[in-house]
């Protein structure tokens, strides 16, 4: 019966595309016939998405809702190349200064819209970590495997085909419905962090030296990433930013991408961007930025997003150089701060010549005149800075060896 029905949507489907981008043609007529293929496919949208259950992986339930989630990922990709509708600029109330939301904007978000009015993302995403979960744990992987093989009479190329058509499927639906702010509003934001965590340190532990298919969760986990930060403001922003530096998520994004630069698709690095460059106009993230770079390491791995990532793009596309400004600014900011420690470093250096005259809680005043560049030799002692003047830094000497 279950199948029967998947088949019957299939169909439903198959017919409406072909209008639905013909009416796309003729989509500035104010014409009820116009319309009424938009509203077909929006119908059988929705029972694709009144389909999404959890069930268990390459269960018979399963493999049936693989069908339905390519329908709908078919019909996103379609509902993208459809010319905007300049009607809803008419509509009175609008936020003419914004993009619009899912249920006012220009461009045509149906399958997106209805996936989130039926409550169905935070089930898509918690799908989305089950399956990652269990592709992770090889005995599982395998026993599910063949057992299915016994059941279904398939091979395991085809289940395994089946795997990355929910994947790329689910993801797709995924990365469309997080590009929207009142999508987010309405998901649970510790586990989509906890997701891309996971996603993120298994790639660090078992992917090789090559990224795989642009659509699986290994690359598309760097657009939830930016879309987090992106609309990081609209949320509980004080929550997300504690629980990315609780579990170190700008720092295992950035790894990732600069793992990988060279593979990743010229769309992704635009939207990273654009996030990377969100996160650094957060003002609350700007008030603590240096407790997400523990170390002087990651701050130095996190400058080399300029030779990677921005560089790149605005040699491509100069114009984007304002949208990115604060990430620009950013990175001078991290350079001061790491210019300012090799300068300590400098001045501890030529305290220690000074150990055998000091004892704990002297101080020692030392004139600013050597450059940063300089400091070039490993300090052995600590001082506690205490003060900085235009000309002066102060230190108290607070270990003799």
């Amino acid at each position: 019966m279950l199948f029967r029905t998947q088949l019957r949507i299939k169909a439903d489907v198959d017919q409406t595309f072909p209008k639905v981008l013909m009416a796309g043609r003729y989509v500035n007529e104010d014409t009820v016939e116009s319309e009424r293929p938009l509203k077909v496919c929006a119908e059988a949208g929705r029972k694709c998405v009144r389909n999404i259950h959890q069930y268990p992986v390459l269960s018979a339930e399963w493999i049936a809702l693989v069908d339905s989630l390519k329908q709908l990922s078919r019909l996103v990709q379609l509902e993208g190349r459809m010319p905007v509708n300049p009607k809803v600029l008419e509509a009175q109330g609008r936020d003419m200064d914004s993009e619009g939301t899912l249920w006012d904007q220009e461009t045509h978000e149906n399958a997106i819209r209805i996936l989130v009015e039926e409550a169905k993302v935070n089930l898509c995403l918690r799908m989305m970590y089950d399956f990652k979960r269990w592709q992770q744990n090889p005995a599982e992987r395998q026993a599910t495997i063949e057992e299915a093989i016994k059941a279904y009479d398939s091979t395991e190329m085809q289940l395994e085909q089946k795997c990355v058509q929910f994947e790329e499927c689910l993801g797709t639906l995924l990365r469309k419905a997080f590009m929207h702010v009142e999508t987010l509003q309405l998901m649970d934001i510790p586990l989509l962090i906890e997701h891309c965590v996971f996603i993120l340190q298994a790639c660090f532990s078992s992917l090789g030296d090559s990224l795989g298919e642009a659509r699986l969760q290994e690359s598309v986990v760097l657009y939830y990433f930016s879309s987090l930060m992106k609309h990081a403001e609209a949320l509980n922003n004080s929550e997300l930013l504690a629980r990315s530096r609780e579990f170190q998520l700008v720092e295992l994004a950035v790894s990732h991408f600069l793992r990988f630069a060279e593979q990743f698709p010229e769309d992704l690095k635009y939207s990273l961007a654009d996030g990377l460059a969100a996160m650094a106009d957060n003002e609350d993230f700007m008030t603590e930025w240096e407790s997400f770079f523990p170390s002087p390491d990651a701050k130095a791995t996190f400058l080399m997003l300029q030779e990677k990532l921005t560089a790149p793009i605005l040699e491509e596309k100069p114009e984007k150089r304002r949208e990115i400004r604060p990430l620009l600014d950013f990175f001078n900011a991290i350079k001061r701060s790491m210019a300012w420690k090799l300068q300590v470093f400098f001045y501890l250096h030529v305290a220690d010549t000074a150990e055998s005259y000091m004892s704990e809680g002297q101080r020692l005043v030392i004139a600013r005149t050597v450059e940063a560049g300089k400091a070039a030799s490993t300090v052995h002692r600590r001082f506690a800075v205490l003060a900085e003047e235009e000309d002066v830094i102060e230190l108290r000497c607070s270990q003799i060896g």
